[in-house]
């Protein structure tokens, strides 16, 4: 448990609870990869993996490389890497500010696996048949219109402007965006029915509660950004089935959803371990 230097690297490793028969997160790299958001990703994954029932935790590794420098780190990373991943039995759910090739092939999962099954949990996640669907991206988002329209939505509109898409009246609205997207003043005054985040960490603490109180539904984003990690698993569940059955366990507690499924999250925590994490996966 806990942060540890990589060997002969300028980088870390971190692993969010003891005794996990599996860690699963990002590997990512940077000039400087904070400490901070590293301990937050691992809990986003150790969450996604108890929601699901799995007896596995976050874990995360971290390469501090200035790219615009001298040097290429990535072979010697890589040796560190497989050796750390192969006593943790650690897996790569997705891989940035290098290259699946740079972290390695074997550890990482494809982009493409990465994105397909974003989409399939992200879609099932919310009540999406029916209901009038924004999506908050300055991308086209091809996939995920795609999706939610065979899902059944009455429409599909992309708008770039996430404050906008917050009041746009939509009854699912998806966001992409960076950590902590959704704070307390752009989630001032929306009129949405369920939020859903595309991406770990979405929401801040603030902004869970003001629109709370608003009534909007927070999916919690360690259900609908969890379908990498079970790819990562190649646990060979049916994401759609896997995402529909968890987010019924708590989605009669309405704007208290988010809560009720940390609390779910951490029930099955308790099965295997009595240590758990300090602080619920949120951005700050």
């Amino acid at each position: 448990m806990g942060m540890a230097p990589l060997v002969d690297v300028d980088g870390y490793t971190y692993s969010d609870l003891d005794g996990a028969a599996k860690l699963v997160g990002p590997i990512r790299s940077a000039r400087k990869v904070l400490p901070r958001t590293t301990i937050d990703l691992a809990r986003h994954a150790t969450y996604a993996l108890a929601i699901h029932q799995i007896d596995a935790a976050g874990g995360a590794v971290a390469l501090n490389h200035d790219r615009a420098g001298e040097g290429d780190p990535f072979e010697g990373f890589r040796m560190a890497l497989e050796s750390w991943a192969d006593a943790a039995s650690f897996t790569g759910h997705t891989t940035l500010g290098l290259s699946a090739e740079e972290a390695g092939p074997s550890l990482a999962v494809p982009w493409a696996a990465h994105d397909d099954a974003s989409v399939s949990s992200a879609v099932a996640s919310a009540p999406v048949s029916g209901a009038k669907v924004v999506i908050a991206s300055s991308d086209e988002e091809a996939s995920l219109h795609a999706a939610a329209t065979a899902a059944g939505a009455a429409s599909v509109d992309i708008e770039p402007d996430p404050g906008q898409a917050m009041k746009s009246g939509a009854g699912v609205l998806f966001v992409r965006g960076k950590t902590g997207a959704v704070d307390h003043a752009i989630a001032a005054d929306t009129n949405i029915g369920h939020l859903v985040g595309l991406q770990p960490l979405t929401t801040t603490a603030r902004g869970l509660a003001v629109a709370s109180r608003a009534g909007c539904v927070i999916v919690p984003d360690f259900v609908s950004a969890a379908g990498p990690y079970l790819v990562a698993l190649d646990s060979g569940a049916d994401i759609t089935a896997a995402t529909t059955a968890a987010v019924a366990r708590f989605a009669d507690a309405g704007t208290d959803g988010f809560v009720r499924a940390c609390e779910l999250a951490e029930d099955h925590l308790r099965t295997w371990t009595s240590d758990l994490p300090f602080g619920r996966p949120l951005a700050p």
